[in-house]
């Protein structure tokens, strides 16, 4: 039995007996945390924002603060009301001023998720309801503010799951900065400079902040790479790694540590093996970034003349201004849905969403936009507060918005009149069958029939394409190719489809694996439908951020490789530094390959010996004094 399975079935072993397992560690858990600080601890998680960071933790604990029950008198009412309008009043001061920082750092564009909060302080609804629970319970103002607001984000976490714990995280920061000045506590503890900031979990807010005092990284035992502290992290520049699980448990403030936001690894008190290793890393990795800079301007062509098209994801503004810093030629994919979670929102304007999608297509242009429509459900806020057992195979992607064209609708509205200012193409998620196709069709041409009978200016008949994320789909991708514009291959929920494996189940994460031959084999069979039908093909999943896979997607013939923008002077590294022809051989030993083992173990020999030491900074490589 490989490490690998030995270490993922004591995993889930562990996991399955919670019981015991809780009674050993509250037994031995002094005794573990004495023996943990006096040598090396190796945490993995997930990278989020790559670089190498080496300096001493700050352990912040967002304030928290006891909230009291209590009740008013008659005369005290009027007085808890005023006290709850004057903290919403500091609040906004205090936005304001992150949304300052914001823009002095990132842009003129960059403070979306604050404005936003702006937006939810004010709220008719969770202001109106704190203020009536106030007059009705009799009840101080705190106390209102935590149950009112409490209730609402419940709502929000509803399916439990990790993407939307960290939307509804928002509203916990909105929530806990009115307390604190309700009960006139600090916002923020003193954060030292050139520290890494080590936290169960943090704001978007807290980053911004943060990097203004000079940190050099965060090290955080939630969160994942679709959340807001990650986006923003990956925009100011901050190495964060996520998803640690317990590095707030091994590490004291003071510590020495190392964060490694590319393994996505973090070294607590390394040896001196460890930092004289990791010394080197971040120096190779900062002549690697300086190298790549000067690959902004070239094409993403391989040694023997093919060229690759590099796109990039879009979830928020802040993003905006990395577009053209690393190279992109496109958006293969602004995740529209982001204007649901940032704001709260159940309902937004189609003037809304034509300013915001007017303001991305005229920074990418003449570049493509690929805009996809709101991708509701599953793991994200649906429009209305429902619970379902299994949300990844329930009411989501395109089933929603067919189901409900008033949300449907105004968004093709917003989305054509923004092609008046540049192209754009318009991608559907969570799609099943042909009929899902065509029945959105029916919707866009109406919509188009009556702007332009209106006389508004619109960009009509637009590149309609689908996500391969859904094993039908790839399964029936001839018929699919007939009647698409273009494909946009989705390998995070493709993979868990056809591996049946939940990758935010810690019990089952250790199995899920992009690059296992049966997903490869959807993905040749879809790019297969694709060239018979004169279609090109992208992929979008996190597979498209990994330099390690991206010989064999190009051998598999795929056309466009979208990705964070931060990751795309990599992948382009990768591209320039081999053959098509060595991408096809790679691509069909993987196809016959019987593990992701297997493969992974001829894609790394292969770049060790092409692309000039690029494996060096791969997940999966020795830890540290390991070899």
């Amino acid at each position: 039995m490989d490490t690998q399975s030995k270490t993922g079935i004591e995993k889930r072993a562990r996991a399955a007996t919670p019981e015991i397992t809780l009674q050993k560690e509250a037994e031995g858990l002094h005794a573990s945390h004495t023996e943990a600080r006096e040598g090396e601890v190796v945490l993995d998680g997930i990278g989020v924002s790559p670089g190498i960071a080496i300096g001493p933790a700050y352990l912040y604990a967002r304030d928290t603060f006891e909230v009291e029950e209590r009740l008013l008198s008659d005369d005290e009412v009027e007085e808890e009301l005023e006290r709850f309008e004057k903290a919403v009043a500091r609040s906004e001061r205090d936005l304001n001023k992150i949304i300052l920082v914001t823009r002095e750092k990132l842009g003129e564009d960059s403070a979306d998720i604050f404005e936003a909060q702006l937006l939810m302080l004010r709220d008719e609804a969770l202001y109106n309801a704190v203020e009536e629970y106030i007059r009705r319970e009799k009840r101080n103002a705190d106390y209102a503010v935590k149950v009112v607001m409490g209730k609402h984000r419940r709502q929000m976490e509803a399916s439990g799951s990790e993407y939307l714990r960290e939307r509804a995280n928002d509203l916990l920061d909105i929530e806990e900065r009115i307390i604190r000045h309700l009960l006139r506590g600090k916002i923020l503890s003193a954060i030292a400079r050139d520290s890494i900031v080590v936290a169960e979990n943090l704001t978007a807010a807290d980053v911004v902040l943060f990097s203004r005092r000079g940190i050099l990284g965060c090290a955080l035992d939630f969160g994942g790479p679709t959340s807001h502290v990650s986006i923003m992290a990956r925009a100011l520049g901050v190495p964060a790694v996520v998803s640690l699980h317990s590095v707030t448990r091994d590490v004291a403030s003071g510590d020495q540590i190392v964060l490694d936001g590319i393994r996505g690894r973090v070294v607590i008190r390394p040896t001196e093996q460890t930092l004289a290793e990791y010394r080197i890393s971040r120096e190779r990795y900062r002549r690697l970034i300086q190298e790549e800079k000067q690959l902004v301007p070239l094409p993403a062509e391989t040694l023997d003349g093919h060229c690759l098209h590099l796109h990039a994801n879009l979830e928020l503004n802040e993003e905006l201004g990395q577009l053209h810093e690393y190279g992109a030629e496109g958006i293969g994919l602004v995740r529209t849905e982001i204007l649901f979670l940032v704001r709260g929102s159940t309902e937004i304007s189609e003037e809304s969403q034509y300013e915001v999608y007017r303001k991305i297509v005229e920074a990418m242009n003449p570049g493509v936009t690929t805009f996809r429509v709101f991708d509701l459900g599953g793991d994200k806020l649906l429009p209305m507060a429902h619970r379902e057992h299994n949300p990844f195979l329930g009411w989501r992607g395109i089933r929603v918005l067919l189901d409900r064209p008033e949300l449907l609708r105004p968004q093709l509205r917003a989305i054509l009149r923004a092609g008046a200012h540049g192209p754009l193409r318009i991608l559907l998620p969570m799609v099943t069958n042909i009929n899902e196709l065509r029945t959105f069709r029916t919707h866009l041409i109406e919509v188009e029939r009556d702007l332009l009978a209106k006389g508004v200016e619109i960009l009509a008949n637009p590149p309609v394409g689908v996500m391969v994320e859904v094993p039908s789909v790839a399964l029936q991708a001839d018929p699919f190719a007939r009647e698409s514009d273009f494909f946009s291959i989705g390998t995070n929920d493709l993979t868990q489809y056809v591996l049946a494996v939940d990758r935010g189940n810690d019990l089952v994460a250790d199995l899920y694996e992009e690059l296992h031959p049966a997903v490869l084999m959807l993905i040749r069979r879809t790019v297969d439908a694709a060239r018979r039908h004169g279609i090109p093909v992208g992929l979008c999943g996190e597979l498209a951020s990994n330099p390690r896979a991206v010989p064999i997607l190009v051998g598999l013939g795929i056309d466009e490789l979208s990705a964070s923008p931060v990751y795309l002077p990599g992948i382009k590294r990768v591209i320039r530094a081999m053959k098509k022809t060595e991408g096809e051989m790679l691509a069909r030993m993987a196809l016959e390959a019987l593990t992701a083992d297997e493969v992974r173990e001829k894609l790394d020999h292969w770049l060790g010996e092409h692309a000039c030491g690029f494996t060096y900074f791969f997940e999966g490589n020795p830890r540290p004094g390991e070899g």
